[in-house]
């Protein structure tokens, strides 16, 4: 019998979870993690589109609203884009002209990229050895989810000069309570299993750049 801790933290050791349970016969985390299509990846894809329809609240902060630059100079195109007069709410980050819809925009690339667990859309649950990565391919994620780089357009049809909205930090990849639940479940149906005699391993994982999941104990 192997005792184990689970620590789920993210870059700035804040927001930190613990689980502990007993487990026989310690070996990797494939088989907990599945694949794309496995229930934790699921859950995984599930907390995203909640996140989306509470812009964040579900994870952490809710995201900041739109700046007055972006309220100036981003909102009319994607007003034009999506044919709209208005966005509606919990349209941030999101391309659809009905934001709190369950599937995704025409044109929309971030959404289902986390939110639907299918790699061709860009969704990332990748499980390898002892690790699992978890989160989008999307180029500009990253961007969203650091608040880095910035959108540069002109300042008029009439006006030669050029102005720059640089890109508010709305995070992406938060865990939140639901992702953790799930999460804590699995290791309590786990540790269920191995009462019973079902033989399962775990060593170590680690989230993505900027989150992990450490266990540790001895056999």
């Amino acid at each position: 019998m192997s005792s184990f801790k689970i620590t789920m933290k993210d870059n700035s050791h804040q927001g930190v979870y613990q689980l502990e349970a007993a487990i026989r016969n310690a070996g990797d985390w494939q088989k907990f993690w599945a694949g794309p299509d496995g229930e934790l990846s699921k859950a995984w894809a599930e907390s995203r589109r909640v996140m989306f329809a509470t812009q964040g609240a579900s994870t952490g902060p809710k995201w900041p609203g739109y700046t007055r630059q972006e309220q100036r100079y981003w909102l009319p195109i994607k007003r034009w884009s999506l044919g709209v007069k208005t966005i509606q709410p919990g349209g941030i980050l999101r391309w659809n002209a009905r934001p709190q819809s369950t599937t995704a925009g025409d044109k929309e690339r971030l959404w289902p990229s986390m939110c639907i667990p299918n790699p061709a859309l860009g969704y990332v649950w990748n499980v390898q050895g002892n690790k699992v990565e978890m989160g989008t391919n999307v180029p500009y994620a990253s961007n969203h989810d650091r608040g880095v780089g910035a959108y540069t357009r002109r300042t008029s049809r009439k006006k030669s000069g050029t102005v720059t909205i640089p890109t508010p930090k709305r995070p992406l990849v938060r865990f939140g309570d639901p992702f953790i639940d799930a999460v804590r479940k699995a290791m309590m149906d786990l540790a269920m299993n191995q009462a019973s005699g079902a033989k399962v391993g775990i060593t170590s994982n680690e989230f993505a750049v900027r989150y992990l999941m450490s266990v540790g104990g001895k056999p």
